[in-house]
């Protein structure tokens, strides 16, 4: 998209909006609002953050599971995430012409006002080909796409490397707010479990980072001989892994390509606004990807200039995602990315 600013604003969240609790499509569970000041910490206050070693209850994530997972999320995000994964596979050797976010922020140029659809992303994208990723992404509880907004925002969402089986995103749309967990090994692909950001999810899997509740994934190769790979959340209640979601195929093991972390937004056009629906829901908010780590030849290493790509946060303009007031920040290069809106 070109450079020039998009319309300005019309109106803003109000207060009452800003601390909406998300209607979640499973129960209209009530979600208390969280409070988005930024914390002086880049941990998670008072508690340590786990390793990959850390200990495995043995026990499942509660979530929604196979087709009560897909009708939860829904048609309209299944065919979303299978349309880029695709993408992203067009090109799949690491480090060298693969696709990154930078191929798609340019592969959309609508003129403003644009119309239709636009599809972008920007975050960390490995060069080299991993067994495994940890890494902290906060949650945004407090947001409410109400029903007839037909925007997607999954931030962050989670893939380790080509070889992996599941890729683990959070969403914001208007069926609710929720993590899951997507089966790319699966026979025709899709959500295999759906844990909604409920008020149980967040008092058990969730910890304050810089001001916002945070969960941490690790998603991992838990055998390389059948590519076994295992989708983990930290439940600090208990000071254990919880298993999302486990999937193995071994025809995946061939495709080289590397994997993400990133933000991503599907939007449409709102003509009152001159910008994407999504941005008068996301007001006011934060997303952050942090202390993001690969596993190379059983090594764990902090993601680097080194091993990983990043589009500048100069080169990157709110309008490539057809929302004014985005901005882009590397606290950490490249291990921690944020959104700001």
């Amino acid at each position: 998209m070109p450079s020039s600013p998009l319309h300005t604003r019309q109106s803003r969240r109000s207060p009452l909006r800003k601390a909406a609790i998300a209607l979640l499509a499973a129960g209209a569970l009530l979600v208390p609002a969280v409070p988005v000041s930024a914390s002086t910490t880049d941990k998670p206050a008072a508690i340590a953050q786990p390793t990959p070693d850390s200990p495995v209850s043995g026990k499942l994530v509660p979530a929604l599971r196979g087709d009560a997972a897909r009708a939860a999320a829904g048609s309209k995000l299944s065919e979303q995430v299978l349309k880029r994964g695709e993408a992203l596979k067009d090109s799949p050797k690491a480090g060298g012409d693969r696709k990154t976010g930078a191929d798609l922020q340019t592969s959309a140029t609508p003129l403003p006002p644009w119309s239709g659809s636009l599809h972008t992303v920007w975050g960390a994208f490995p060069t080299v080909v991993s067994d495994g990723a940890q890494a902290t992404h906060t949650v945004n509880p407090g947001i409410s796409i109400p029903s007839g907004n037909p925007d997607v925002v999954y931030a962050p969402t989670l893939v380790p490397s080509g070889k992996t089986c599941i890729e683990v995103t959070t969403f914001y749309w208007q069926g609710g707010n929720g993590v899951g967990a997507w089966d790319w090994c699966a026979a025709s692909p899709g959500f295999a479990a759906v844990a909604w950001i409920n008020s149980s999810f967040l008092s058990t899997y969730t910890t304050t980072y810089q001001g916002l509740p945070a969960y941490e994934v690790l998603d991992v190769q838990t055998n390389a001989t059948t590519n076994s790979w295992t989708a983990y959340l930290w439940n600090y209640t208990t000071s254990t892994w919880d298993a999302l979601f486990t999937s193995a195929d071994t025809s995946k093991l061939v495709d080289p390509h590397g994997g993400w972390d990133m933000f991503e937004v599907y939007t449409e056009y709102n003509s009152a606004t001159g910008e994407g629906y999504y941005c008068t829901e996301t007001y006011g908010t934060q997303f952050h990807a942090a202390n993001i780590k690969i596993k190379v030849s059983g090594t764990w290493s902090t993601l680097t200039t080194s091993n990983s790509s990043v589009t500048p946060p100069g080169s990157v303009s709110s309008s490539d995602f057809g929302c004014y007031g985005l901005s882009f920040t590397l606290q950490t290069a490249n291990s921690h990315w944020q959104v700001s809106h």
